[in-house]
């Protein structure tokens, strides 16, 4: 047997062995139970969930220690890390550098707007859901250690059914009129079916005869066109498997991708993905509804220690899973990556067993981006998570917290001695306790008060702790080298994500985008080109440049440097568009020009003010552009009119003059700021030569 569902699972015969293909899920299943087991741990622990824990948060029971209703606090410790670490990353990715760098010599034109175009998939949602997913995918990455994104292409037509005339018929099927003229029901019937994708005959007839009666019908029309990448972040211990030995996610021979459809959606597979009918009818009728603990968690055996109900019946929901195999044809050896669509329950003799057998043309690897958080063992499970490191310490600031909270009540109302047989009938201010003697009831002692200041030495010892490992310690030099080794690993992952999805773009969509680019007015036309060709895509950001204060002295010093430049070595278009990006990126995108536009729009304004000063009105110099102003100013006053009226008319002559003295000064300043303020004097040259530095 193990044989058969080997060479089932490893060569191509036509059709998926489902059988082979189920046997190889269930195993996989069963292999992952560890990780299942530590992942739901994980969850227990960022989120405080426990045995016999109380919504009141106190300990109750024959097992309560120290004694019956001592406290029993949430401590957040996990969660207060991978909160920050995930704002971290989110604020990262949105503010990193997206470049993509060609790998042969005839990619190098296309690779600046292959840049652009890959900014504007993200930033325009032409990749759906994006930042949300990229979210969920760093907590699944700092919370489970595995970080899985499904990459693919969505192509499909959202119907809604519309009552439609004979006028709007033959706008979507011109030659309908015709034929309908003719009394052919035959051809009519058929040219209905092929303009109106998914009618049945049902529909189809019902349609014809409506419009004979009354000259309209309800048939489907296509609402809206969907053609576009599709994104899906994959939790690694419910919805993606690979083979429990796996090093290397993309060697794997098979992987299964379990996840869940409404019935309409799987109709909706029939017509546009081309699913098997009879086998999504049956799935349908007999797998309807799901009981689940979770939808991105369930497995039958597993439950989660909360004192919260989270079982429920997903009543609409059908499970479906997804295999992706390696397979090799026997005949020429050639290797394929082929996706069976199937039920893991699905039982019929009758029905295909599988909705879908296909080899996936235009893709090398299978459909997902895998990363770990800690390359510490060969095997994919064997990682290291947030909560598996801070697991310990957030039980110990746990115990402290509690025990200072006892401190304090038992401080407050201590135990009462009292003679035995004869405790107080009620104890409070202004309560009557008979006694016999002077020491009949008293207070027994208390903890001494230097042990609550040890027990928060001790937490913050803790915290500190935890900080360190994680990267968050803000005054060690390390913890930034953890930082950014973090970051980089998620923005590694987002870099993969997108360079799949421009593959997919080259491979399955439109010829052509059009797509705009900040500070270009007209939108630019983007052609998929040849699908082979290649780009290194990088998503790169300092997370040092988080700290504003940081930040500020990195663009402090470079604008120092712009002093120093004597051979023009610094291109100071590009460190002005750079400070603006990590001053707002969002805000720079908007506010920020090409350098020959900003040129040509301040020569606009320029010219502008100049006609305004011909006419007799005092305007005064711009902010900016003093160098650009000096040179449209001695080609103005050249001019022989504009020379001749200078020449008459000495109000229009101080106007100028006053104009062009305010752009003079501003030079001046600008020229005492980088060298009058060091120096003293001009910097010492010959000719245009500078000397200075020699």
């Amino acid at each position: 047997m193990q044989n058969e569902v080997s060479e089932s699972l490893t060569y191509y015969t036509g059709k998926p062995d489902v059988k082979s293909i189920k046997y190889a899920y269930d195993q996989t299943v069963l292999e992952l139970e560890s990780y299942f087991d530590q992942c739901r741990e994980a969850y227990d622990d960022r989120h405080n969930f426990w045995a016999g824990k109380s919504r009141d948060l106190r300990k109750h029971g024959a097992d309560a220690f120290p004694w019956e209703g001592a406290s029993d606090l949430e401590c957040h410790v996990i969660e207060e890390r991978i909160t920050r670490l995930v704002a971290l990353f989110m604020s990262s990715l949105n503010r990193a550098n997206v470049k993509a760098f060609p790998t042969e010599g005839t990619d190098g034109p296309r690779a600046a707007i292959v840049s652009s175009f890959l900014k504007w998939m993200v930033s325009s949602g032409y990749i759906p859901r994006f930042n949300k997913e990229m979210e969920l995918a760093a907590n699944y990455f700092l919370e489970r250690g595995i970080l899985i994104s499904y990459v693919g292409w969505n192509r499909e037509d959202r119907r809604v059914v519309q009552r439609l005339n004979m006028e709007q018929i033959m706008q979507i099927a011109p030659e309908f009129g015709e034929l309908f003229d003719m009394d052919d029901d035959e051809q009519i019937l058929q040219q209905i079916k092929i303009a109106f994708d998914g009618v049945t005959d049902k529909r189809a007839k019902k349609a014809l005869k409506d419009l004979r009666r009354t000259g309209e019908a309800e048939l489907p029309t296509v609402r809206r066109k969907i053609d576009a990448p599709e994104l899906k972040t994959l939790a690694p211990d419910g919805d993606f498997f690979f083979p429990s030995y796996v090093t290397d996610p993309q060697r794997a021979p098979y992987c299964f991708w379990r996840t869940y459809y409404t019935a309409q959606e799987l109709e909706n597979k029939v017509v546009t993905e081309g699913w098997d009918e009879g086998f999504v009818d049956y799935v349908i009728e007999k797998f309807r509804g799901v009981n689940i603990d979770s939808v991105e968690t369930e497995q039958e055996d597993r439950r989660s220690n909360s004192y919260k109900d989270s079982s429920y019946e997903a009543e609409e929901l059908i499970e479906i899973v997804h295999c992706y195999q390696r397979l090799v044809d026997p005949d020429d050896a050639a290797e394929g990556i082929y996706c069976t669509v199937f039920h893991r329950d699905f039982t019929s003799e009758t029905q295909q067993d599988y909705a879908k057998f296909e080899l996936l043309n235009g893709y090398d690897d299978y459909p997902v981006v895998v990363t770990r958080l800690s390359e510490d063992s060969k095997r994919l499970y064997d990682t290291t998570t947030i909560p598996g490191l801070l697991k310990g310490i957030q039980q110990q600031v746990k115990v402290e917290r509690d025990t200072r909270i006892d401190r304090n009540s038992i401080t407050t109302l201590p135990p009462i001695m009292h003679p035995v047989n004869q405790p107080p009938m009620d104890w409070g201010p202004g309560r009557y306790i008979p006694r016999r003697r002077k020491d009949d009831y008293e207070f027994g002692d208390v903890p001494p008060a230097t042990s609550v200041e040890s027990s928060i030495e001790m937490e913050k010892n803790q915290q500190d702790q935890a900080d360190r490992l994680t990267g968050l310690d803000e005054d060690s030099s390390i913890s930034k080298v953890r930082q950014q080794f973090l970051v980089d690993k998620f923005l590694q992952h987002c870099s993969e994500v997108m360079r799949m999805c421009f593959t997919c773009f080259q491979r399955f969509g439109p010829d052509e985008m059009f797509f705009r680019v900040t500070g270009v007015p007209d939108p630019q036309v983007f052609s998929k080109g040849n699908p082979d060709e290649n780009y290194d895509i990088t998503v790169s950001y300092d997370a040092v440049n988080n700290d504003p204060k940081t930040q500020e002295a990195k663009l402090k010093q470079l604008v120092e440097l712009v002093s120093l430049d004597r051979n023009g070595r610094i291109n100071v278009d590009s460190l002005l568009m750079a400070a603006a990006g990590s001053i707002d990126p969002i805000l720079a995108d908007s506010i920020m020009q090409e350098a020959q536009s900003g040129a040509e729009e301040i020569q606009k304004q320029i010219l502008d003010d100049l006609s305004k000063i011909f006419a007799g009105i005092e305007m005064p110099a711009r902010p900016n552009g003093g160098q650009i102003a000096a040179q449209i100013l001695q080609q103005y006053t050249q001019q022989p009119d504009i020379a001749a009226r200078l020449q008459q008319d000495q109000g229009f002559q101080q106007r100028l003059q006053k104009y062009a003295a305010q752009y003079t000064f501003q030079e001046q300043q600008m020229i005492n700021g980088s060298e009058f303020g060091k120096l003293g004097t001009r910097a010492a040259s010959v000719g245009q030569m500078q000397t200075q530095q020699m």
